[in-house]
């Protein structure tokens, strides 16, 4: 796989679990327990310069890809539906904190991730060879978790 190829498929999985976290977040701002929103309709927070402060919603909080996951998967579980691959959080984790090198410049990329060391050891957590079929096969697997939530966007909840 050539570099710029590498870019335009890594870039192609890192927008899928963009958009994936952020039709999490819509869902669950839908939900009877959800915080108010909090802002009148039509304010633009795209807007907001740094160090504006907004009421705390499904939207703004601090919760992370594997806890919104969670989430939705007990409401789907309640549902009696099928929830999110919570395995979704360790690709997203191995392309943020993970390492890509070859062995050689004839050699695909790979993506090794490893644990927090213990004891001055560590243990790798991810492995994965960097071709073309693996970014399709990420591309897909993210792209079936959106459709996955947004399916439930707007679905009435039973009382």
């Amino acid at each position: 796989m050539k570099l710029e190829s590498y870019r335009e498929q890594l870039g192609g999985v890192v927008g899928n679990l963009h958009s994936l976290e952020f039709v999490l977040r819509a869902f669950l701002q839908q939900l009877p327990s959800a915080r108010p929103f909090g802002l009148p309709h039509g304010t633009d927070i795209y807007n907001s310069p740094v160090g504006t402060e907004l009421p705390e919603n499904e939207l703004t909080n601090y919760d992370s890809l594997n806890v919104l996951i969670e989430r939705f998967n007990k409401e789907m579980a309640l549902r009696g539906l099928q929830g999110v691959d919570p395995s979704i959080v360790d690709l997203r984790d191995a392309l943020a904190h993970g390492r890509v090198s070859a062995a050689s410049p004839e050699s695909h990329l790979r993506l090794l991730k490893f644990d927090r060391p213990i004891n001055g050891r560590v243990r790798v957590t991810f492995n994965a060879e960097l071709d073309e079929a693996w970014f399709k096969d990420q591309t897909k697997r993210t792209y079936q978790a959106i459709e996955l939530v947004a399916k439930q966007l707007n679905t009435p909840i039973a009382p």
